[in-house]
C-alpha cells in the first residue's frame, strides 16, 4: 500500500472585490427567473448534472449517466412525497435532503443553493465550510470560484493553467489537480442524482444471513462506497460515501500497477498505528484472495483507509490501489464493521436487484445441494464422502493443504474430529464469475470453546462443485 502521491494544493487565493455582483442563477433551468452565469456553474461541476435540463456547457458531458435514470433514491432520507421518479436531475438535486452536519453534506448544500439560484446562501455555506475544513480542496475550489464570480471574473473559473516554457511541469500538475477536483465534484453530485431504488440490493448481497451484521459494496465507476446493515428485516442502506481508487483504475494484476482489485474481500483487524500516513483508521483487505491466486493475480497491502493529515479528500483516481475515504467517514466505518467477517464487494458498477423479486429468484440448486452434502458429511465425519469435495493438490490453507487434509480425514474416519454445528454466515458469488462462490462459516465443537471462523472457496467444473480452499480465517 504505497499511496505516496502528494496532496494537491488547490486552495483558491483570489481576492474578492468589495462590491457584490448579481447572484448566480441556475434557477432558469427550473422555470425560475434569474441571471444565469453558466460558465461558473460549468467550473463547479454543477452543470454536469444540470446539463440535461437546458444548459449547454463546455467540457462537461454527463448526460450519458443521467439520461436513462428511472429512480431518485436520496442518500439517507426519502424524497418528498411530491418528488417524482421522472423528475429532472436538477429537481432531484434540489429535493434531496442532506445531512448538513458533515463536510460533504455542507458542500452539497452549497451546490443545492446554486441550483436554486441563491448565490448568497451558496457563498455563505462555502465560506463556513472552508473555515471549518480548510484542507477540503474541493470546498476551497468552490469557494474560490464563487469569489471569482463576485469579483466580476467568472470566466477565470474555467481557465485551467496551460503548460509552457516558463511554467512547465508545475502547470501540468496544477491543471491535473484542478481537473481531478472537477471530476470529484461531478461524482459527488451524480451520487445524489443517480440513486438506486430504495427497495433494491446489490446482487452479490442477496444470500447474506443475519449472522453477517454489515456489508460494504464499492461502486468504482461512481467513486461510491455503500454500507449496509443486516437485521431482522433484512439489509438496509445505512450510508454511502465518496471514495478514491487507484490512479490507473481497476483490475489489479500485480504489485505496483496502481489499480484497485475487483472481487469479494473481507476486512481484517483494524490498524490505527499509522495515522500520519493512512488517516484516522485503516482496515486491510485480504487481497490477493485464494481466487486471485488461482488467477495469477499478485500484489499486496490493499486497504480501506482514511486520508493523511492536511488533505480532506482525494481525486477519484489518485491512490496506488487502496480505497480511501475522508477521515470522518473512515472512522465511522471502522467503528461499525466486524473484523474478518464483514464482506467488501468491489465492482465496476453495482447491479441493483429489487429485493422482492430477489426473494422469488431460483436458488443455485447445484451449489446448494453440494454444500448441504458437504455439511452433512462433515457433521457425520464421513471421510470417504468428504474427500470427493476437495480438489487434489491443494497447497494453501491450514485445513486444505494436501498433507493436512489427509491427516484430518484419517482422524475423521476414527470419529476423532466431531463438530457440534456448522453455521454458514454468507455465500457470495464472485462478481464476474458466478461459478465461484466464497463461503464464510463458523465451526462449533461439542467440547465448547471459541467457535472457529473459516472460509471456503468453491468452483464449478463440468457441473460439479468442488472446494479449492478451506481454512481458518486469520
Amino acid at each position: 500500500m504505497n499511496d505516496r502521491q502528494p496532496s494537491p494544493d488547490c486552495k483558491a487565493s483570489v481576492e474578492a472585490k468589495a462590491e457584490r455582483q448579481e447572484p448566480l442563477r441556475a434557477g432558469a433551468a427550473l422555470g425560475m427567473v434569474g441571471n444565469v452565469k453558466p460558465v461558473v456553474l460549468a467550473s463547479l461541476g454543477l452543470a454536469a448534472v444540470l446539463g440535461t435540463v437546458g444548459f449547454v456547457f463546455a467540457k462537461v458531458d454527463f448526460n450519458a449517466g443521467t439520461s436513462n435514470l428511472s429512480f431518485p433514491l436520496p442518500s439517507s432520507q426519502p424524497l418528498p412525497a411530491h418528488a417524482s421518479s421522472k423528475s429532472s436531475p436538477a429537481e432531484r438535486l434540489i429535493q434531496t435532503e442532506i445531512d448538513g452536519h458533515t463536510p460533504e453534506g455542507q458542500l452539497i448544500l452549497a451546490y443545492q443553493h446554486l441550483a436554486r439560484g441563491n448565490e448568497t446562501q451558496a457563498f455563505s455555506t462555502a465560506e463556513q465550510l472552508v473555515q471549518r475544513q480548510p484542507d477540503f480542496a474541493l470546498a476551497q475550489l468552490l469557494y474560490g470560484d464563487l469569489l471569482l464570480a463576485r469579483s466580476g471574473r467568472p470566466e477565470a473559473a474555467t481557465q485551467v493553467p496551460q503548460a509552457g516554457a516558463a511554467s512547465g511541469a508545475a502547470a501540468v500538475a496544477a491543471a491535473s489537480s484542478i481537473e481531478g477536483l472537477r471530476a470529484e465534484a461531478k461524482l459527488r453530485l451524480a451520487a445524489l442524482v443517480e440513486r438506486p431504488p430504495h427497495n433494491a440490493l446489490p446482487r452479490q448481497l442477496l444470500n447474506l444471513t443475519p449472522g453477517v451484521r454489515h456489508a460494504v459494496v464499492v461502486d468504482t465507476s461512481h467513486a461510491r462506497l455503500y454500507l449496509f446493515e443486516n437485521g431482522a428485516d433484512g439489509l438496509k442502506l445505512l450510508r454511502d460515501s465518496y471514495v478514491s481508487i487507484g490512479k490507473l483504475g481497476t483490475g489489479k494484476l500485480q504489485e505496483g500497477d496502481q489499480r484497485t482489485p475487483l472481487g469479494i474481500y473481507h476486512v481484517g483487524v483494524r490498524r490505527d498505528e499509522a495515522a500520519a500516513r493512512y488517516g484516522a483508521a485503516a482496515l486491510p483487505l485480504n487481497y490477493p484472495s485464494e481466487y486471485d491466486r488461482v488467477l495469477g493475480r499478485g500484489g499486496s497491502s490493499i486497504w480501506l483507509h482514511g486520508e493523511r493529515a492536511g488533505n480532506y479528500a482525494r481525486g477519484p483516481q489518485s491512490t496506488d490501489g487502496c480505497i480511501v475515504l475522508s477521515n470522518d467517514e473512515m472512522r465511522s466505518l471502522a467503528d461499525i464493521v466486524a473484523a474478518r467477517e464483514t464482506p467488501v464487494v468491489i465492482v465496476e458498477k453495482i447491479e441493483w436487484v429489487d429485493r422482492k423479486l430477489a426473494l422469488k429468484a431460483p436458488a443455485d440448486n447445484g451449489f446448494e445441494q453440494a454444500y448441504q452434502a458437504w455439511q452433512q458429511a462433515r457433521l457425520s465425519q464421513d471421510a470417504v464422502s468428504l474427500r470427493g469435495f476437495y480438489e487434489p493438490g491443494l497447497e494453501r490453507g491450514s485445513d486444505s493443504t494436501a498433507a493436512r487434509l489427509d491427516a484430518n480425514l484419517a482422524r475423521m474416519a476414527k470419529q476423532e474430529l466431531p463438530v457440534q454445528r456448522l453455521e454458514r454466515l454468507s455465500s457470495l458469488p464472485w462478481p464476474d464469475a458466478p461459478g465461484v462462490k466464497i463461503v464464510t462459516y463458523r465451526e462449533l465443537s461439542p467440547g465448547g470453546g471459541a467457535p472457529k471462523l473459516k472460509r471456503q472457496y468453491w468452483r464449478e467444473k463440468d457441473g460439479h462443485w468442488t472446494i479449492f480452499f478451506d481454512g481458518l480465517v486469520s
